[in-house]
């Protein structure tokens, strides 16, 4: 799922971090633990949701640790260019 976020923010692909969380056999809890989150932000990240999250820059930030953790680059799944 493509979710675009506020002001200038780039989209999150959840599906992207979602397939590289099950490539790597992680359950949310396990990925959540290991990147120092809870699970519902996981949830939230992979399924476009924001009530979790102080701000949609918040949620761009948590999607970078968690990217980075995942191995991804960026571009894999954030898109700039969809504003």
């Amino acid at each position: 799922m493509l979710t675009k976020t506020l002001l200038n923010e780039p989209s999150i692909n959840g599906d992207k971090l979602k397939q590289a969380r099950i490539d790597k056999n992680l359950s949310e809890a396990e990925l959540a633990h290991a990147c120092v989150l809870a699970p519902k932000h996981i949830i939230q990240l992979e399924n476009g949701e924001t009530s979790n999250f102080f701000s949609a820059h918040h949620k761009v930030q948590v999607s970078r640790k968690v990217g980075r953790y995942l191995g991804l680059q960026e571009h894999d799944y954030l898109d700039s260019s969809s504003q």
